[in-house]
């Protein structure tokens, strides 16, 4: 059997080929196809590219999926995955399924879908599963509640530096560590009216706020504190929600947590208590999208199965 898994971004779209017993046939990256960023003619053209891409390197043909299984970021709303299912019916697909990239970034995180998983990428979602049933927290803006995301953190972080400048607020070793990277905050206004912050820049200032928290600034680690707060009070809403039994799987993904310091992890850590198992996958959501193809096929997946994908696939990649 072949399943394949895609994960579709607004930069780029992830796929990977596997058969039943977990070995990677290949994995292939290409360009963005969330319509929302691209344009359903662009979603569609790059969509075909990238599995035309990774069939040609796995010598496979499209008859040949049993299934395939998308995780779409931008699919969050009824008419939106309306607009997702057309995008997909034109891939020339047998079977194939799809959900919001957040669900298959909990799909990814752990064996048998039980767990909280909290995202902290570009922006942040949250999804949970007790096994029975699934919750989802966030994903949509700061005006709408979001206070995670490594560009709403940089924002913090920026705040912060040019506070401490003109004398607002405490002053703070980010004003040094993040000019040396960005030069002066005040040049930031124009990023104001020409859309928000770059990738690069983001990641810039994030990586100060790692160094000067770790150096024990105290505006820094006002920050981290902010970050863990929130993550606490999503996965006790999800308590709420949902029925667990301890330990519980908490996923902490995307590239913001990824990237950060031991020291805010064991922060959360701290915070979250003995209930709580943090897990930070070393691979890729778009795992969780060949899971999913799996299971719409009837596979059950083990645990035994789980790890040997997972360890396939980082092997494949690291080629």
């Amino acid at each position: 059997m072949l399943f394949l898994g895609v994960d579709v971004g607004g930069t780029k779209t992830q796929a990977v080929l596997s058969d039943e017993q977990g070995n990677v046939l290949a994995v292939h990256r290409g360009k963005g196809a969330n319509y929302q960023a691209v344009g359903k003619e662009n979603a569609v053209r790059n969509l075909k590219d990238v599995i035309e891409g990774i069939l040609n390197k796995a010598g496979k043909t499209r008859e040949e999926i049993d299934f395939a299984f998308f995780g779409y970021a931008g699919a969050d709303f009824d008419y939106e995955m309306k607009i997702v299912r057309e995008i997909l019916e034109k891939l020339g697909l047998e079977k194939f399924d799809f959900d919001n990239d957040g669900r298959t970034a909990l799909r990814s995180g752990v064996f048998d879908d039980i767990g909280i998983m909290v995202s902290c990428g570009t922006g942040s979602i949250s999804y949970a599963s007790d096994g029975r049933r699934v919750n989802r927290i966030g994903g949509l803006s700061f005006s709408l509640g979001e206070r995670l995301g490594s560009h709403y953190i940089a924002s913090l972080v920026t705040s912060a530096v040019m506070r401490a400048k003109d004398g607002r607020d405490d002053w703070t070793t980010l004003v040094e560590e993040v000019e040396k990277e960005i030069g002066p905050v005040e040049n930031l206004l124009r990023y104001d009216y020409e859309g928000g912050y770059t990738a690069e820049l983001v990641k810039r200032v994030n990586q100060a706020l790692f160094r000067c928290a770790e150096k024990g600034d105290a505006v820094s680690l006002r920050i981290f504190d902010e970050i863990v707060v929130e993550v606490k009070k999503i996965i006790d809403a999800h308590r709420k929600a949902l029925n667990f039994t301890p330990p519980i799987k908490l996923i902490l993904e995307g590239s913001f947590f990824k990237n950060a310091p031991s020291l805010l992890i064991n922060m959360i850590e701290s915070a979250t208590g003995k209930e709580y198992e943090i897990v930070i996958p070393k691979h890729d959501p778009v795992i969780g999208a060949v899971l999913f193809a799996m299971e719409r096929s009837g596979l059950r997946v083990t645990e035994d199965l789980y790890n040997r994908l997972v360890r396939n696939y980082l092997r494949e990649v690291k080629k």
